[in-house]
């Protein structure tokens, strides 16, 4: 009963609620398969049964399904042994199977017996803890606006709320009489003043609100200018509340949303070491001020040595790098965070900023083919991808889902003219005498193209002179 990766397995279940001792082996069957309603069929362990048997490759996801749907089926899990065995010679692994079940005490037998056995804990998702209780939350509230936990999942938010973060900006419907307004928002869930946990919404401002007073304070013309290019005050103002007393805060404004943000400097804690530099004290004191301060030297996570602007940043409720001071805090935002949303389609996927064009052509249903996306582990993909309307989410093929032959309805801007000439065999004026493909994002002929090309037309120009003389 050796395991092999690479080969196809079989799951054999051992029923022992029927057994009278501890020593005796279970009925042992082998699963032939799941339907629809999660109900589990076996077979004999015969195999002369083979055909019937459901085979799997080693950690497939399909054992997920299996063991959310087994305690639907069984009303006591616990009396069920679950095993994987290779496919081959099922009949023979079986009955050996249950001779070591006969005799599970023996050491050697226990330790063979753990190598094949599996249990729901081997294949049920890791789950991160997270600093609110999803169990505290009051999803109805966040139904109300159109939104929900499994929605907040798709979209890769649900972590970041139930760890005090914002949500990205998403579309939301928000209850007004009889009516319904549709806009964009971040959400995220906050503590009001008796200590109850609710929802709090930003919703998107065509621009900062700069000119009307903010808790007290009024901004200079040089606060709007440092504000709007940075992002950041760069200093520390005295707010106050309303209903509350004055206090120390540092300004920002949320570049998704637009909306003026303040953060108390007594909740934000200056570290003297950052990235394996110590600050000086002239560094630490501006720091702590709301100054801009560069750093050179500090390490990343692979201990390559960088240098950064450091700045206290209120939306983040920390500091921020700002890697190019010369650019506005907008035009610095990486793809994942531009706040760009056209069609109901946010404007990046995996990184990759989208077009408003494209954006258009994935809300009327077509099928783009996108280049240089970026997967969770850092590595550059391209796929088709075509937009989920239901599930409110994109989806990815590897082959184009339109199409058998694998033409695209849409396609990214750089490589209209390389699919038109090796997908649908159109050409221009640059490719007419290009017979072979032309490579990803290629648009024109290289010089060993151009040259072929050239000489082809020299020869068909030859030939019409001949034909021409005979004549």
């Amino acid at each position: 009963m050796e395991t092999n990766n690479s080969d196809n397995y079989v799951l054999v279940l051992e029923d022992r609620s029927q057994t009278k001792s501890a020593e005796e082996a279970g009925k042992l069957s082998v699963v032939s398969s799941i339907d629809k309603n999660g109900k589990i069929s076996t077979v004999e362990p015969l195999d002369s049964n083979s055909n019937a048997f459901m085979k799997f490759k080693k950690n497939d996801s399909m054992l997920q399904n299996f063991f959310s749907n087994l305690s639907q089926q069984f009303k006591d899990p616990s009396h069920t042994g679950i095993y994987q065995l290779l496919a081959d010679k099922v009949e023979e692994s079986v009955g050996v199977l249950k001779k070591m079940l006969e005799n599970r005490d023996t050491p050697a037998n226990n330790s063979a017996l753990d190598a094949v056995q599996i249990t729901a804990d081997d294949f049920a998702p890791a789950q991160k803890p997270t600093a609110i209780n999803p169990d505290d939350v009051d999803w109805k509230e966040m139904e109300r606006i159109g939104l929900s936990k499994e929605k907040l999942e798709q979209s890769g938010n649900l972590e970041k709320v139930l760890n005090w973060q914002k949500s990205d900006l998403l579309p939301i419907a928000i209850p007004f009489g009889n009516d319904v307004i549709y806009t964009e928002a971040r959400v995220a869930l906050r503590h009001d003043e008796d200590g109850k946990l609710g929802l709090a919404i930003h919703t998107l401002r065509k621009e900062p609100q700069l000119d009307f007073p903010y808790m007290g304070y009024r901004f200079s013309e040089e606060d709007k200018e440092t504000l709007l290019h940075n992002g950041n005050l760069g200093k520390q103002v005295e707010l106050t509340p309303k209903n509350g007393e004055p206090f120390k805060a540092y300004i920002s404004i949320d570049p998704q949303t637009n909306e003026v943000i303040a953060f108390k400097a007594d909740r934000i804690n200056i570290p003297r070491e950052i990235k394996g530099v110590e600050l000086t004290p002239e560094q630490y004191n501006d720091l702590t001020e709301g100054k801009a301060v560069k750093v050179e030297g500090m390490l990343s996570r692979n201990g390559k040595p960088f240098d950064a602007t450091l700045q206290v940043n209120a939306e983040r409720r920390g500091i921020e790098f700002i890697f190019d001071n010369n650019r506005s805090f907008k035009e610095r935002l990486s793809p994942e965070q531009k706040p760009e949303n056209k069609y109901g389609i946010a404007g990046t996927i995996c990184g990759l900023a989208l077009s408003e064009k494209q954006q258009k052509a994935l809300s009327d249903g077509k099928t783009l083919y996108l280049k240089n996306m970026t997967d969770k582990e850092g590595q550059s993909f391209n796929a088709y991808v075509r937009f989920d309307k239901d599930e409110n989410r994109p989806r990815f093929y590897r082959w184009n889902p339109d199409k058998k032959e694998g033409k695209v309805e849409a396609v990214a801007e750089e490589n209209k003219t390389q699919v038109a000439v090796n997908n649908e065999g159109k050409t221009n004026e640059a490719t007419k005498n290009v017979k072979e493909p032309l490579k990803s994002g290629q648009t024109r002929p290289d010089e060993k193209q151009q040259a072929k090309q050239e000489n082809k037309e020299k020869k068909q120009e030859q030939a019409t002179k001949k034909r021409g003389r005979r004549m």
